[in-house]
Formats: structure tokens, sequence, C-alpha cells
């Protein structure tokens, strides 16, 4: 029977199982000094504090702050969903709820690059938040699409009728595994074979590029896709590629094993200082990119949620 010993938590976000390494020993026991002198942050989120006849964690308001915007894409596309509006669905549903799962995506990817240069692990829970957000979002585009879409081919041709859509198609069809196992129970059910599975995330990750790329044309295209309609005047980074881009840079830079061990290198010489100024053109890049992605959920999501979609 698989024991807690079997699983590592760098990519689980559950804290409690943190407490064995792979030789059967306390992590604590090999747990770098960095991260020991920057746990005093996560204990400082795990004091409680009196609200009304209750005790809370900071720690617990801090991460339904932080994950409550995750929500966001589907509460825009709620009144459509009451009402029915089909011509809402079928206009906007896939920037309103596409974008949406991009943006959790992202959020979700960036969890492990926070805690390699914060050494902080109280955020960790979110990575499952964003990460069930993100298959919500997806599944709900996909269907939406199925129904909505005037592709001809049913069903079928409507999600998985073009290379683009296909693309997508087989993304949702990865995200589905991911969120039924992304639990204590399934993780203990799988043992080995729980971490195997989830890094399907890093093939979603790649999917979602050439989704991007050919539906607008790898980067050129200007039509209706959203390359030509830049309504704060600066079409080049309406690209959805460019955006993705712009942001998976700092991601899998900071995924790169080589880089890892540097940033430990110089954390362990206390020269935070030139990892945070190496590593502030990257990150200034992601948040760059990302405010266009945000942007234009938010362009898209108001219109969506009041039953006047935009065709952008």
């Amino acid at each position: 029977m698989a024991t807690t010993r079997d699983y590592e938590p760098d990519l689980y976000p559950a804290d409690a199982l943190a407490e064995w390494n792979g030789h059967g020993e306390p992590a604590e026991a090999q747990r770098p000094q960095r991260q020991a002198a920057r746990s005093r942050v996560d204990e400082w989120m795990d004091v409680e504090f009196k609200f009304g006849g209750s005790r809370i964690k900071r720690k617990a308001v801090a991460l339904v702050l932080l994950g409550a915007p995750a929500a966001v894409p589907l509460f825009f596309m709620l009144p459509a969903l009451i009402t029915l509006n089909e011509n809402t669905f079928s206009v906007s549903v896939d920037d309103t709820l596409g974008t949406g799962a991009e943006i959790c995506l992202f959020l979700c990817l960036l969890v492990t690059p926070l805690v390699t240069l914060t050494g902080q692990r109280w955020f960790v829970p979110l990575r499952r938040w964003y990460g069930i957000m993100m298959a919500c979002c997806a599944i709900g585009d996909m269907v939406a699409a199925g129904l909505t879409d005037t592709f001809a081919g049913g069903f079928i041709g409507r999600v998985a009728g073009h290379a683009f859509e296909l693309m997508g198609f087989m993304m949702v069809m990865l995200v589905i595994p991911l969120l039924i196992t992304g639990n204590h129970w399934a993780q203990r059910k799988l043992g080995r074979y729980w971490k195997p599975l989830q890094r399907l995330t890093y093939v979603i990750w790649a999917l979602l590029a050439a989704h991007l790329a050919l539906l607008e044309g790898f980067g050129f295209e200007r039509g209706s896709n959203g390359s030509g309609f830049a309504g704060d005047g600066d079409p080049i980074f309406h690209q959805r590629l460019y955006q993705y881009s712009a942001c998976s840079l700092f991601l899998l830079t900071l995924r790169l094993p080589p880089v890892k061990r540097w940033i430990s290198a110089r954390q362990k010489e206390g020269r935070n200082w030139l990892v945070n100024l190496t590593v502030l053109p990257i990150f200034a890049l992601f948040v760059f990119g990302m405010i266009f992605i945000v942007n234009e959920e938010i362009f898209k999501g108001v219109d969506s949620f009041t039953n006047h979609p935009s065709a952008e």
C-alpha cells in the first residue's frame, strides 16, 4: 500500500504531505536554511485571529481573497446561462471562458516559481483551486461551443472539426483526468503514478501554444480574432500568441533545473538581491502579458454579463 512517503509535494497543494522526504526522514531535517529563515511568513500566516465568534487563520482569508477572482469568468456567463441566451454563448463564450481558462492555467503554473523565489508555501493550496477553475472554464467553453457554434458536423464537428479546435478539444480531454484526480483520495490510490499523471498540465500548456498559433495565423493574422481590433492602440500585444509567449517565458525559465540550482545557490549565499534583479525583467514581461489577457477577459466578460456580447 502506498504511503505519503511516495508523494512529492512540489506538484500537490497539500503541505501536510511534505512532512516526509524520499529517505523516510522528516523533510524538516533536510530543508535548506533559506527556506527555514523564510518560514516566518508561513508561521505568520498560520496565526489565528478572532472574527465574530470564530477563530480564522490569516492564511485562510488570504487564500479566499486570492482565489475568488478565478471564479469571475464563470460569473460573467451566469446571466446568459440563466436566460439561455444563445447569442451570448455563440459570440463570446470562447473569449470569456477560454481566456478565463488560460488565466487560471498561468496562475496555477505561477505557484511553483513563487515557491522557488520566496521559499514560502502558504499560497500553495491555490494551485489546486486554480486548476479546478481552469478545468471548469475549459469544459464549459467546449460544451457551449459544441452546442452553439455555426460550424458544420454536429457537436464533434464544432469542437474538433478544425485544427485549432482539435487542439482545444485535446486540452479539455486531458484536463478531465486532472480534475478527477486532483484530491488526496486519488493521490493515495494512484501512489507513484499520480505525479506523472499531473504532468499532463505541461502537455496542456504546450497544446495551448498550438491552439493559439493556429487560431491567429502564428501571430501574423489580423482580423476578427482580436488581432486587428486593438481598443488601446496596441494591436501587436492583442495577439494572443504573443501574450502567451510573454507569460510563458517566466514560467518556463523558473522551472529549468540549472536555473533552480543557481537560484538556490545564490539564496544560500544570502544574495537574494541578485536573484530578484536577474529575474525581474522576465517577471515584468509576465505581468505585462497578463495585463493584456486580464484586460480582454474583463472587456469581453462584462459584455457577456450584460448579454451584449462583443465580436471583436
